[in-house]
């Protein structure tokens, strides 16, 4: 199932309109997904891994995007993987900020 959140801005102030909850979230530089991620809830929501990665504090590369967009999930493990996998399957290779972990 294709991602299906929302695409926003990726500041300061959009950021903390994000979920405190747990689930996956997607981050693009212009129009090219570069990475996704997950929240395992407990101490790291939504709105703490996107921040995170806005302070270059998370992520090789993921100081680059310029949008962001997440979705709620019960199981963001299971649903980041199903996601990389349909990313794998139409482009033959990872988004280009998880190739190196993050």
């Amino acid at each position: 199932m294709p991602f299906g959140g929302g695409r926003y801005r990726f500041t300061r102030s959009m950021v903390e309109g994000a979920p405190a909850d747990p689930g996956v979230y997607a981050l693009w530089e212009a129009d090219e997904l570069i990475y996704y991620g997950r929240a395992s809830g407990d101490l790291v929501s939504i709105q703490f891994a996107l921040l995170e990665h806005l302070a270059r504090r998370a992520g090789s590369c993921t100081h680059l995007a310029t949008h962001y967009g997440w979705e709620i999930s019960l199981d963001p493990a299971a649903r980041e993987a199903e996601l990389l996998a349909e990313y794998k399957a139409a482009y033959n290779r990872l988004p280009r900020c998880n190739q190196g972990g993050g």
